[in-house]
């Protein structure tokens, strides 16, 4: 017999001595209780110390074993103990009635011993079970509540972190418009002047002064738009709509704002028109990003050429920028899309919004972005999906 039945008790109930003898002997190897007539075994039952098991007679003078097993089953306390009748009844509504009332099991008199123990240690087995359910939920349960506080201090602290963080990018916003507008506003006397007192200035190395001048206001100024713009993606992020954009037209008016810049540096840009499908995206975003590329492409590049290229794909369009250039390390690839990165300490010195700009928009309109650079050429990818 299995350890963890030796410790359980049964309540035997039964108005016959004699019936009482017998199941005392078939039954030794557990701890038994006794109770003659129904009264008796409900309060044995409901008491401070139920037992595991109840063998109960249904024949008894006063309230039968039917009546008994019922007010059991009405007692909190003693709802879950396990019911087998004891009977010698055998007709069908008898058994029927038994189970109706509360019983588990039933075994007809006269007893079979070794019938009475196997159901006895079923029942015994089955009750055991549910018991251990019952701790495993509680303990499940205490478990789910515990973590469930988990949860909600981490949530509690996230909404704390991301009230902080919403914070800091609204000073940063705020703080990069007011920088913006700061520049911009003493920019544009600045650049009237300059192109004014150009005009008016004949000496040669005057004139170079005046160039570098000119090169330097503008580049400003052109940091000043950008860091204005990139303040303004995060609401546009929530206002977006997508729809199909017409890539072809939007290449072309990424090259007509670069043409200034490419016809000073004495750089020709290689790009062949085809008819291609529309793209998803927004046209101002797109328009952006081609724009910035190709700006970041003609401002950098070491030769007198820079390459446009399309290729059409099944589900996709990729524009293809590519100028000549030194080999930029692993290293600094991975941070030309950062705002202030490294993008173009290996050329001038400078750091930039560029390509962070770039990478915002493609981010935006679900496009990607890819830098590679080699055998004296760097090349930047712009993937768009088909509209």
């Amino acid at each position: 017999m299995d350890n963890y039945l030796k410790d359980k008790v049964i309540l035997l109930v039964d108005d016959t001595p004699e019936n009482i003898d017998v199941l005392n002997g078939m039954l030794s190897h557990f701890k038994r209780k006794i109770a003659t007539n129904g009264e008796r075994a409900i309060k044995i039952a409901t008491g401070s110390n139920p037992p595991d098991l109840i063998l109960l007679d249904i024949m008894m003078p006063g309230m039968d074993g039917y009546e008994v097993a019922t007010r059991l089953r009405a007692s909190e306390t003693a709802k879950e103990i396990p019911i087998i009748f004891l009977t010698a009844k055998t007709a069908k509504a008898d058994i029927i009635k038994g189970f109706e009332s509360g019983g588990q099991d039933y075994v007809t008199k006269p007893f079979d011993p070794h019938e009475l123990l196997e159901r006895v240690k079923t029942q015994l087995k089955l009750r055991h079970q549910q018991k251990m359910l019952e701790n495993l939920n509680e303990v499940l349960e205490q478990k789910v509540q515990e973590r469930t506080a988990q949860l909600e201090e981490s949530n509690h602290k996230l909404e704390e972190a991301f009230g902080k963080l919403k914070v800091l990018d609204e000073a940063k916003s705020s703080f990069l418009k007011l920088i913006s507008h700061e520049i911009r506003t003493p920019l544009n006397g600045i650049i009237g002047s300059t192109y004014f007192l150009d005009d008016m200035i004949e000496d040669p190395e005057l004139k170079e002064f005046m160039a570098i001048l000119k090169e330097s206001v503008e580049r400003l100024e052109h940091f000043a738009i950008n860091a204005l713009f990139l303040t303004q993606l995060d609401t546009k992020r929530m206002g977006l709509h997508q729809q199909p954009v017409d890539l072809a037209k939007a290449i072309e008016k990424a090259l007509s704002e670069n043409r200034k810049l490419s016809e000073e540096k004495n750089i020709t840009i290689h790009y062949e028109p085809k008819t291609m499908v529309q793209v998803m995206g927004d046209d101002m975003l797109l328009e952006k990003s081609l724009s910035e590329t190709i700006n970041n492409a003609v401002k950098f590049s070491t030769g007198r050429e820079v390459t446009i290229e399309t290729i059409d794909e099944e589900n996709s369009v990729q524009v293809k920028i590519t100028n000549a250039g030194e080999e930029i390390p692993e290293e600094k690839l991975q941070k030309m899309t950062e705002a202030f990165g490294l993008a173009g300490q290996h050329m001038d010195k400078n750091t930039g919004l560029g390509l962070a700009i770039v990478s915002a928009c493609q981010n935006l309109i679900n496009g990607s972005l890819n830098i590679e650079s080699k055998t004296g050429m760097v090349t930047v990818t712009l993937d768009y999906r088909k509209g």
